[in-house]
């Protein structure tokens, strides 16, 4: 049943206010994407079908890690809205990123956590992994969080409190 209009005097708005957009151009897309190709070039001309194998591999070591370090991460997280992550494809946002709009604080520690536990991981398996494994590794983890620690640069002196859109190209900052 439809409640009347009268009855909803309760609802809660939310309305934000745009502060900063951050438009991603196409240039640096490619370049970006450029790099994974770079690393493929030398994986094979080093490593020849094993740097082919460790630059796949690597590739879906480091999304399970990530995915392993953004579960732990969360544990402490009360809002159950801020746990909705999604894995995609589309540049620069390629892993796993939020499915819904993110304070800019919970982000900022989500890739905080991301990179530093992410690099320790990276040095544990380090004694038992091949030389070009590790490469992979390494450089698939520092290539999937460069644009969202730029960004997380890029709004650093915006208050703390605000919201961040990822969109396709580009990200916005909302104030509530």
């Amino acid at each position: 049943m439809r409640q009347p209009l009268s009855d909803q005097q309760n609802a809660t708005i939310y309305q934000y206010q745009l502060v900063k957009r951050k438009v991603i151009r196409p240039e640096l897309i490619q370049s970006h994407m450029l790099i994974a190709a770079i690393l493929l070039a030398f994986q094979m001309l080093m490593y020849q079908m094993d740097g082919l194998f460790s630059w796949l591999f690597g590739f879906a070591l480091v999304q399970v890690v990530h995915i392993a370090i953004i579960l732990l991460t969360f544990i402490r997280v009360d809002e159950a809205a801020d746990r909705k992550w999604i894995w995609r494809i589309n540049p620069p946002w390629i892993g796993f990123k939020p499915a819904n709009d993110i304070k800019l604080t919970l982000f900022r520690r989500v890739h905080r956590h991301l990179f530093w536990i992410g690099l320790c991981a990276i040095a544990i398996l380090y004694p038992w992994i091949n030389e070009s494994l590790m490469i992979s590794i390494v450089s698939w983890h520092l290539w999937l969080l460069i644009p969202r620690l730029l960004l997380s640069f890029t709004f650093r002196k915006e208050p703390k409190d605000g919201i961040l859109r990822l969109q396709a190209r580009e990200a916005s900052y909302y104030r509530r």
